[in-house]
């Protein structure tokens, strides 16, 4: 039996030798060190921190979590890479604030082992059952006699379960936490799991980054899973079950009380995390199938948008999210290594809703709050909740864990030291944070004894004891029925306290209650609770609910509803399937993954029989077609994407994204079939830009490789020199020199051997076909008798490797490197990549500052040679389509496929005052009646940004419009029916013919405009416009005249940019204007009176606008005309009619063709009004039309 010793809160200067046991340990003389109060910052001016415990009492506190009495137990890192400080073993310690004022009066040892890990990582309190994380084993004590103190031979321990892999890293078993519906949840990270259970499952899940062994092994479910992990299991041992894979080292997780997990991830480096975990999500760590590669395998340049350093960078391909299959990151925040967490559900600190994660790294614990949103839930940016304050940020504050007691206080436990590794300082604190304004805290009791009891328990803070609560509850069974309907009634109105209940109700078996909630679509939450609930408590009905509810408007309960798909037989489910896809809006990712979930394991089924008879013209792909290809990936689904991107010709973000279906494949068929064709899309003219090329490079090189990796037996060495030496002149002494570039290509041959020229030699550097086109004779000739002075871009990390071992040596261009893996590719003269594994071939890797590109000395170049090599330069690539000029590498105006910019087609716009008919749309050609007057608007608001789009009139002297930075207040008006065109810059679309219609029309000189392409304000917005100028000052007259007629396609190009706007018409720059007041707003198209189209719709955004909200406005309410003499159909002009209806509703035709309808807002005896302050007034049999014209009635 172990002896309880109770440590006064003051440390015991007591010189002891040695520390046999943890209690001695504690009375060794050491200077006891912690962070002062008020040397933190609270995020949040309602709350305060206290010091609640230090050492002796809690030394290098690591998990922690409170019982129903509450008491705080902890894990302690004393030994914490540093070896063993006590004889005895590692402890469990628990803490108390007996008289709960605030502070802990005592500590004691709950067990010591020896077999407790150096640092356990967790630790959870279930009634009397503790269970702690320490690799290899999930250990759970049983205090049977409830005294705190593990008794041998009266206690009980069981090892819960074991094979969780290397328990000297930390990127292992984590702590376990209790779910809603009682069960257990847990995580570890990317060291591997071999675990058997109770019930005879068995679980394997491997990766690179440890445990290679388990890569590509098979779990007793017939999958392969990639660690690290989220799990769940019965508080039994059965029903292990995987719930998320393929993270790094989610060293803590939670799970809300409507089931949903949330996690926080490590860096590696800079990638950090804060996520919401999907059901049967893959995180995307590792490779997405077997967790074999490294992310920094198969970085690409074109997903690093900073550059690469070896220190710091950011890449999309960390978490593989260009990938299908791979789930989106959620909030990425940079260099981290987060530790604790906790969802605050409660108010008791003003805190509701609030996700906190502790970080070691940057010393801080964060803040998120998470959101229901489009079939996710967004994490949100992060906010400091408590951190230093900046002048003392030299604390050794190291944030653990943290955790809610039973009475709503938060606890946060620090580690205290200067860094995560070697140094261990043995001190530590717990501090206690609460409401500065709030009564004092009452610890609440809990009896877990009686029904009453555990009701009244699922309302506690402290996760651990709910979910205990939860547990007992659904084993009572109909007992505990009538006890949780009346919890559930109490709480009406309380969608997180509502939730419990059904969990258990659902669990208990009576489930008419909880139908009623999954019937209920006006509560979308508690509608996927229940559904949750009954699949976990009725696995066998979740088909039938599947089918009921598969076209539910609740797009949250479609995504749980495919999800629970996984693993039924397709013919079982495919009318299932055929309604979600159905419900697929082409764009949200989210529900994409959901859907993927639902595909696994059938992907072929579901794209021969679902996907492809929809969608049977690739042409003429949607995006909804596009991403359902993309995520299913099937060679039917391959060669269609191909035939797809064959005839669409998108730009270059698209064709990434595209061409990432190609880089998974599921055989080595099937990965040599997608390098086939993306070579093959890679030979097509329209392809041929370079950003296209390193594309299809990248990812034949990367994705679609089938290296194995290499020790280091064999030298790859670069030549320095290729001739004998010469002297050769300043470059701007040799440009002076008579270039010829038929000598020139001669001397291109030793070009040849690392570069490509016109289709010839050898890709080891880049392709120099286009490069010498926009440079000067000098430039070109600097750059080679100066290979050093400028790297170019991916072809920037030369590098050597020599090998301690073999003693061999490794030259070439660095093109994917891993430090956790021990590898890295390395581009050798010749073009082929090579995977080295320099960790096992024992090599030193030098990263060098100079090209592997000889100068022209070392080439044996003569000052004639170059002068001729650069005439030559200059030549090359002149028979082709050259995309690129200048040094951003851009044309002006640009094709629009370039990166960044994105087609635009009819699902990207709004309808703000058109008739449903106004506007048709094929694909990206948008076919415009003219009839009525008015806009629609892109989908967001836009603030600086580049668009390409090309129109053409149908009719002589037709007129429309393009709007940049329409305001949302204006936007709002015209869509409750005030007004016909929104505020804003106008890019005009006049036809040829306008001007002599106009003059005709109004008998008025038509100076004031022309069909060129004028830019000008409406409404109060202010533009200084560039010359030539209007006569009335406001518009910017074209300063050249480019614009074709009718059935002719215009082509502009308008770039919106810090408050300026220019237009480019058919090529040519022509009108503008900067000043311009607002500077941001939405995008719109114009319909004004003739039949126009509009066509190849490009947008470019290049930045991120600001939350901006379209204010309401109320719609103009018709008056009723019932009785008045002005109904009926009144004629006037030549052909115009204005139909006037009893309901209010006034309509203008010409002809058969509607002009617009309008409301009436004012009436009186023989008058009425419109809006748009249309006056009608009937005098007579006349009736005067808005003071001009004079109507006759039919």
């Amino acid at each position: 039996m172990t002896k309880i010793i109770i440590l006064p809160f003051l440390c015991l200067l007591v010189s002891i030798s040695a520390a046999p046991t943890r209690e001695a340990f504690a009375l060794e003389e050491r200077s006891i060190k912690g962070v002062p109060i008020d040397a933190f910052e609270l995020g949040d001016a309602n709350l305060t921190i206290e010091l609640w415990a230090r050492s002796p009492m809690i030394f290098s506190p690591v998990a922690m979590d409170f019982d129903a009495q509450g008491r705080l137990w902890t894990t302690e890192g004393i030994d914490y890479q540093r070896g063993m400080r006590i004889k005895e073993g590692r402890s469990i310690i628990v803490l108390e604030d007996k008289d709960w004022d605030g502070k802990a009066d005592s500590s004691h040892v709950f067990v010591t082992e020896k077999e407790i890990r150096h640092a356990a990582l967790g630790i959870a309190v279930f009634d009397n059952r503790i269970v702690l994380s320490s690799t290899p084993s999930i250990i759970v004590y049983t205090d049977v006699n409830r005294n705190a103190v593990f008794d041998e031979g009266v206690d009980k321990r069981e090892v819960f379960l074991t094979g969780f892999r290397d328990a000297s890293h930390d990127h292992t078993l984590h702590a376990v936490v209790g779910a809603p519906s009682g069960q257990w949840h847990f995580s570890y990270g990317n060291r591997g799991a071999d675990i058997k259970t109770k019930d005879g499952r068995h679980h394997i899940s491997g990766c690179y980054y440890g445990y290679s062994d388990g890569i590509g092994k098979k779990s007793s479910d017939g999958e392969v899973y990639v660690g690290g992990m989220t799990m769940r299991v019965n508080p039994d041992g059965t029903g292990l079950t995987p719930t998320g894979e393929n993270m790094r080292n989610s060293h803590d997780m939670f799970v809300s009380s409507y089931g949903d997990i949330y996690q926080s991830d490590n860096d590696d480096p800079a990638h950090a995390r804060i996520s919401w975990v999907m059901e049967h999500a893959n995180m995307g760590y590792a490779d997405l199938s077997d967790g074999s590669r490294s992310w920094e395998e198969v970085a690409k340049s074109w997903e690093e948008p900073a550059g690469w350093s070896k220190g710091l960078r950011f890449s999309r391909s960390h978490w593989r999210e260009n990938y299908p299959g791979a789930f989106p990151p959620g909030t990425i925040y940079g260099a981290g290594s987060p530790t604790g967490n906790v969802l605050i559900e409660d108010d008791t600190l003003g805190l509701a809703g609030t996700y906190l994660v502790a970080c070691m790294v940057r010393k801080e614990v964060m803040a998120v709050t998470p959101k229901w949103k489009d079939a996710q839930i967004e994490m949100g940016n992060h906010q400091p909740f408590i951190r230093l304050k900046k002048e003392r940020k030299g604390e050794f504050f190291l944030p653990t864990d943290l955790a809610l007691a039973p009475d709503g206080s938060l606890f946060l436990s620090d580690f205290y030291n200067d860094t995560s590794r070697g140094t261990n300082q043995v001190s530590g604190s717990i501090y206690r944070i609460t409401r500065k304004d709030g009564k004092p805290l009452v610890l609440p009791q809990v009896n877990f004894s009686t029904t009453s009891g555990l009701v009244e328990a699922l309302k506690n803070p402290a996760v651990n004891v709910r979910s205990h609560a939860a547990y007992l509850l659904s084993k009572k069974g109909k007992d505990a029925f009538e006890h949780v309907q009346d919890f559930l009634e109490e709480v009406t109105g309380e969608p997180v306290l509502e939730a419990r209940a059904l969990w258990v109700l659902a669990q208990i078996g009576n489930n008419e209650v909880v139908n009623d909630f999954l019937d209920n679509e006006k509560n979308e939450k508690l509608q996927v609770v229940a559904y949750r609930a009954l699949q976990h408590a009725d696995p066998k009905g979740t088909l039938a609910r599947a089918k009921k509810y598969a076209e539910s408007k609740n797009l949250f309960l479609r995504r749980e509803i495919a999800l629970s798909l996984r693993g039924i037989a397709f013919e079982d489910c495919r009318s299932i399937l055929e309604s979600l896809v159905d419900g697929y809006d082409g764009a949200n990712r989210f529900y994409l993954e959901a859907l993927g979930v639902a595909f696994h394991g059938r992907e072929k089924r579901v794209y021969d029989d679902l996907v492809s008879k929809r969608f049977p013209e690739p042409s003429s792909w949607s995006w909804k077609a596009k991403n359902l290809a993309w995520r299913l990936h099937t060679p039917e689904a391959i060669r269609d994407l191909d035939l797809c991107i064959r005839a669409q010709k998108p730009p270059v973000d698209e064709f990434r994204f595209l061409a990432m279906a190609f880089a998974s494949f599921r055989s080595d068929e099937e990965r040599k079939d997608r390098v086939d064709r993306l070579q093959a899309l890679a030979q097509l003219p329209e392809f041929s830009a370079e950003y296209y090329q390193v594309t299809v490079d990248e990812i034949i090189e990367k994705d679609l490789n089938d290296l194995q990796g290499e020790l280091m037996e064999t030298s790859y060495l670069i030549p320095q020199q290729l001739g004998q030496l010469t002297e050769v002149s300043k470059p701007g002494e040799i440009a002076q020199l008579k270039g010829d570039a038929t000598r020139g290509k001669a001397v291109a041959a030793k070009c040849y051997l690392c570069h490509k020229i016109e289709g010839i030699g050898v890709g080891f550097g880049p392709n120099l076909t286009h490069w010498g086109k926009e440079r000067t004779v000098e430039e070109i000739v600097r750059e080679i008798v100066y290979p050093d002075e400028k790297l170019a871009h991916g072809y920037d990390k030369p590098v050597r490797l020599v090998s301690k071992k073999t003693g061999k040596t490794a030259e070439g261009l660095l093109s994917n490197y891993s430090w956790h893996a021990g590898s890295l590719k390395l581009k050798v003269l010749g073009g082929q990549t090579r995977k080295i594994l320099f960790r096992r071939a024992g090599a030193r890797i030098e990263y060098l500052n100079e090209s592997w590109m000889p100068s022209a000395s070392e080439m044996g170049m003569s000052d004639q040679d170059l002068a001729d090599l650069a005439v030559y330069m200059q030549s090359t690539g002149s028979g082709e389509d050259d995309s690129t000029s200048g040094d951003s590498g851009e044309p002006v105006p640009p094709t629009g496929n370039e990166p960044g910019w994105k087609v635009v087609t009819g699902e990207d716009f709004v309808n703000v005052n058109c008739f449903p008919d106004t506007w048709r749309w094929e694909g990206g050609h948008a076919y415009c009646t003219g009839k009525p007057t008015g806009v629609i608007r892109y989908r967001e608001p836009l603030e600086n940004f580049e668009l390409l789009l090309e129109w053409m009139h149908k009719k002589n002297a037709g007129n429309s419009g393009v709007f940049v930075w329409a305001t949302p207040q204006s936007i709002s008006k015209l869509a409750a029916g005030h007004g016909r065109l929104p505020h804003g810059i106008e890019v005009q679309v006049l036809d040829l013919g306008y001007a002599e219609h106009y003059i005709k029309r109004h008998k008025k000189p038509a100076d004031w405009f022309t069909s060129h392409g004028d830019v000008f304000p409406v409404g109060p917005i202010k533009m200084n416009p560039f010359p030539p100028v209007a006569p009335n000052g406001r518009r910017s007259f074209p300063s050249k005249e480019t614009t074709l007629g009718i059935n002719q396609w215009n082509r502009y190009y308008i770039r919106a940019v810090d408050g300026e706007v220019r237009l480019w018409v058919n090529g040519e720059e022509v009108s503008g204007g900067d000043r311009i007041e607002p500077a941001s707003g939405y995008f719109c198209l114009e319909s004004e009176g003739a039949p126009i189209e509009f066509r190849n719709l490009r947008l470019r955004k290049l930045s991120e606008v600001g939350e901006m909200k379209l204010p309401v406005h109320e719609s103009a309410l018709a008056l009723n005309l019932k009785g008045h003499p002005a109904l009926g159909t009144w004629k006037y002009l030549n052909g115009y009619t204005r139909e006037i209806a009893e309901d209010g509703q006034v309509t203008l035709r010409l002809g058969e063709d509607v002009i617009w309808k309008r409301r009436c807002i004012s009436k009186s005896e023989n008058e009425f009004v419109l809006e748009g302050n249309l006056v009608h007034k009937l005098i007579g049999d006349t009736l005067h039309i808005e003071g001009k014209y004079k109507a006759v009635k039919e």
